[in-house]
């Protein structure tokens, strides 16, 4: 009997390690800001910034739970949008997908491996996401030691 609750407890401490547990932080120095124009029927651009973003993914127990968080200086004037993950993919381009809804917002953040880039969708309504922020991130410390 011993033997069997002991293995059972085993089995499942390793289930729980073998779960998604992770929080991730990425820095940006640039970015883009595009807002949809019903006049024109496309997004325009209004912004190229040269500011500071922090991008925070906590995952949770699996990719399709946690939070994302993303602080940015504006003109001298932080801003955080937040959302709890509702729904993780990874499309054709092997680029990840990360649903989110917080109180007020539904958005989705999607990461170019190949651009090494972000790009943050929010504003929803039942057409379109309103708003795009496009974030190229700085690089990482071991690439710009290979760089030099």
């Amino acid at each position: 009997m011993k033997q069997l609750i002991l293995s059972t407890v085993l089995l499942f401490t390793a289930a729980l390690s073998a779960q998604t547990d992770s929080q991730t932080r990425y820095t940006s120095d640039t970015r883009q800001y595009y807002v949809w124009s019903e006049a024109s029927k496309s997004y325009i651009m209004k912004e190229n910034e040269l500011e500071n973003s922090v991008i925070d993914i906590r995952e949770i127990g699996s990719r399709s739970n946690g939070y994302i968080s993303i602080s940015l200086v504006d003109d001298g004037i932080a801003r955080l949008y937040h959302g709890s993950i509702t729904a993780y993919s990874v499309n054709t381009k092997n680029e990840p997908t990360w649903q989110l809804r917080s109180k007020t917002l539904k958005s989705k953040l999607t990461y170019n491996p190949e651009e090494h880039s972000f790009t943050y969708l929010y504003e929803a309504d039942e057409k379109r996401y309103n708003k795009i922020f496009i974030f190229k991130l700085k690089p990482e410390a071991n690439e710009d030691k290979a760089e030099n």
